[in-house]
């Protein structure tokens, strides 16, 4: 017995010395720290510099994807154990080639070496990134070493919410040695594309505009063949201790200083993008934004800096006044956070661009605009910031004449709205795929057009930009349906569960057609202009497939009850609010929901959690409202940054699914906040919101402010009682 425990503990001692040894003999890339628990709501954490996901971070125009490095790069060890870098992309809203996004010239990037010997993050010291969500700043915290020489201190990121143009980048580093410290800046520009140096002759010999405190630099470049031109600047301030010195960062350039031991570097890079047709003016445009947020004609560019940083502050601080507050679950708040920040810095006052899938973080799905952004994003920005989800809507107008041609060129009326499209609203579905057959989509925009005319009152918008596709849309079904017994169909044709591939007479596209020929009713009435009479012919015998024995609607003909790749027919719950005439139809959405919420694959898209949601909350269920709530988004976060993933099973590391984040908000301000708005209210001159809140156990309160609604703005509190207390805050 003693002699076993004496081998027992000799074994244990021999394993502790390999521990140690091999401790002490660890590669540099090994890491030290951990991921700590973090249930702050408002700042996210990651202790991993190998975060394969990072972040994005945008402003609704330009973009960069940033990783643990702090920028828009990542060193990786390869199968040879060899260091690799590989740049991420940055991209321009509206910056489209052959109907696909491109990414830009990587601004994003910034290396320090000694010598030839590029500083890495020493991965067993201490690291640090967080990503404040009130400010929009991403700061790493960080030593980076080169042998026995090291930099300790952080890289702070951000893309500016107040200046559309404008990014900065900001180092402070402290070396542990006196010597030559070589900054650079490693750029890539898309394969095939010829800078244009219209403004600068050379890259290697820039052209630059001096000026106190600073200098600038910038270049101009085509996209393809395209006509369209992308100009970018760069103005730079450098200090070493306390005294400033200008230095230039061109694309292919590098700069080289002097620093002393224990003596702080600072270096702030501003970088402005422009991009239009004419190359000498978005050249010019450029390089006077950075001249401006430099501080060019100012007494201290220390002071415009300044400046820079609190006028971003304070667009992000305006945004957040309208916000959705959980006492409750720190958890439910983090993630709430989290995704109204990703979808937030995705969109744009003034901007003619809708959102894709996974916004400007990736080229994903070429970048291509689908239903996610009228039904599932729209809802989750319209009742507390209008004038960001009208950039949605009006980019379904910029690209109607490319719907009409997609009709003609299939032999229908009216408009035929792409299930994917980029800069001209022409079809871009890869051929070969099914789901170019997607035809709800119209009906998804068109009633994404309506439901922003009844919030906002814009009649003058719903003359000249809705109500020609709201038209569009219902002509295009008019032609499409087939007159059958007395009814009419639609016919073969995908539905929202694509796993169906063809079917006939899906309940929800013949149920979102039926709305939208109703709406061009409405909305002919509201903007003065003539009706189709074949509208209402149509709608009133459109067939909706209905079990009258089980008091639930049918996915479509021949349904057999199939494993579907996400919520369809529960759909006509929510979001479409379909009523059949003298029904109970709360019964109706109760059993469609039993009986198909079930049949919903488990490693589908997260959007079906967060309409089950919002249904089961109008229906009065509202632990199961939480429920699906908690579904709809612990399975898709990733890393400590909250990156939002596709599906639950997959892990995809290379973009943000702005599609689900706007999941939790529909969960909440549509669903357990219980706003509802009337799509067919008997006067839309006076339209009003709706409430029936449905608070679950699990919180203790709910507030919503700044719900916006005719130009009024509304704040709504709901208790532990279920008690609503609405307060006009104008």
């Amino acid at each position: 017995m003693y002699r076993g425990v004496r081998t027992a503990l000799t074994l244990v001692a021999v394993l502790a010395a390999i521990i140690a040894i091999t401790l002490f003999l660890a590669p540099k890339h090994q890491k030290k720290t951990v991921q700590a628990p973090n249930d702050d709501p408002w700042l996210l954490v990651s202790y991993d510099p190998d975060n394969q996901a990072g972040t994005y971070l945008g402003n609704g125009f330009i973009s960069a994807r940033i990783m643990g490095s702090g920028v828009g790069s990542q060193t990786i060890i390869d199968d040879y154990g060899r260091e690799k870098t590989i740049l991420q992309p940055c991209f321009m809203a509206g910056v489209y080639e052959d109907e696909k996004i491109v990414p830009v010239h990587t601004w994003s990037d910034l290396r320090f070496y000694d010598g030839e010997t590029q500083f890495c993050i020493d991965k067993r010291a201490g690291y640090k990134q967080v990503l404040n969500l009130r400010t929009g700043i991403l700061t790493t915290h960080a030593t980076w070493r080169a042998g026995r020489k090291t930099l300790k201190g952080k890289i702070e990121f951000m893309i500016s919410r107040a200046r559309p143009h404008s990014a900065l980048l900001k180092a402070t580093v402290t070396p542990n040695f006196k010597g030559v410290l070589k900054l650079a800046y490693l750029s890539s520009l898309p394969k095939n594309y010829s800078p244009v140096f219209t403004s600068i002759p050379s890259a290697k010999s820039p052209k630059v505009a001096k000026a106190t405190g600073g200098s600038v630099e910038g270049y101009v470049y085509e996209i393809g063949s395209t006509g369209l031109f992308v100009g970018i600047s760069s103005a730079n301030l450098l200090k070493i201790g306390s005294a400033p010195q200008s230095i230039t960062l061109a694309p292919i350039y590098s700069e080289t200083c002097r620093v002393e031991r224990n003596s702080p570097v600072e270096l702030h890079r501003f970088t402005s993008l422009f991009a239009g047709s004419d190359p000498d003016q978005v050249g010019k445009a450029a390089r006077d934004e950075a001249k401006l947020v430099m501080g060019w004609n100012r007494t201290s560019s220390e002071n415009a800096i300044a400046i820079f940083i609190s006028e971003h502050k304070a667009a992000w601080d305006e945004l957040w006044k309208r916000h959705i507050q959980i006492e409750g679950s720190p958890k439910d708040q983090q993630a709430v956070n989290s995704c109204k920040f990703y979808l937030l810095q995705s969109v744009r006052e003034g901007s003619q661009w809708s959102i894709p899938p996974m916004g400007l973080s990736a080229d994903s799905f070429s970048g291509h605009i689908f239903w996610d952004a009228d039904i599932w994003m729209f809802p989750a920005l319209l009742l507390q910031y209008p004038e960001l989800a009208r950039s949605i809507v009006d980019y379904r107008y910029n690209t109607l004449s490319g719907a009409l041609a997609n009709a003609k060129a299939n032999g229908y009326a009216g408009a035929e709205y792409a299930w994917e499209s980029g800069e001209t609203g022409r079809e871009d579905t890869p051929a070969g795929l099914l789901y170019s057959n997607e035809r709800h989509i119209n009906g998804d925009i068109a009633l994404a057009q309506w439901q922003y005319y009844l919030a906002t009152g814009d009649r003058e918008w719903l003359r000249t930009r809705g109500y020609p596709v709201i038209k569009g849309t219902a002509d295009y079904w008019v032609s499409r349906v087939v007159l059958n017994d007395g009814r009419y169909e639609i016919r073969q044709i995908v539905p929202p569960d694509e796993n169906a591939e063809f079917v006939d007479n899906n309940a929800y596209t013949n149920a979102i057609a039926k709305m939208n020929l109703q709406i061009a009713e409405l909305a002919a009435a509201q903007s003065q202009q003539p009706k189709n009479p074949k509208w209402a012919t149509v709608a009133a015998s459109l067939y909706i497939p209905f079990d009258e024995k089980g008091q639930r609607f049918i996915a479509h003909d021949n349904d057999k009850g199939h494993m579907a790749k996400q919520a369809d027919t529960e759909l006509l719950a929510y979001p479409l609010q379909f009523t059949l005439p003298g029904r109970d139809m709360k019964q109706i959405y109760r059993n469609t929901l039993d009986y198909y919420g079930p049949k919903v694959g488990p490693k589908g898209p997260a959007m079906t959690h967060s309409a089950h949601s919002v249904i089961y909350a109008r229906l009065g269920d509202c632990d199961k409202a939480y429920d699906a709530f908690k579904r709809c988004y612990e399975p898709y976060l990733r890393g400590g940054l909250n990156y939002f993933n596709e599906t639950s099973s997959d892990i995809r590391t290379n973009y943000c699914f702005l599609t689900g984040c706007a999941g939790p908000i529909q969960s909440i301000l549509l669903g357990m906040a219980g706003i509802n708005i009337d799509y067919f209210p008997a006067n839309p001159d006076a339209s009003e919101l709706n409430y029936a809140p449905c608070l679950p156990g699990q919180w203790k309160s709910l507030k919503v402010t700044g719900v916006q609604w005719r130009g009024k703005s509304y704040d709504i509190s709901i208790d532990d009682k279920n008690k609503l207390v609405i307060t006009d805050i104008d």
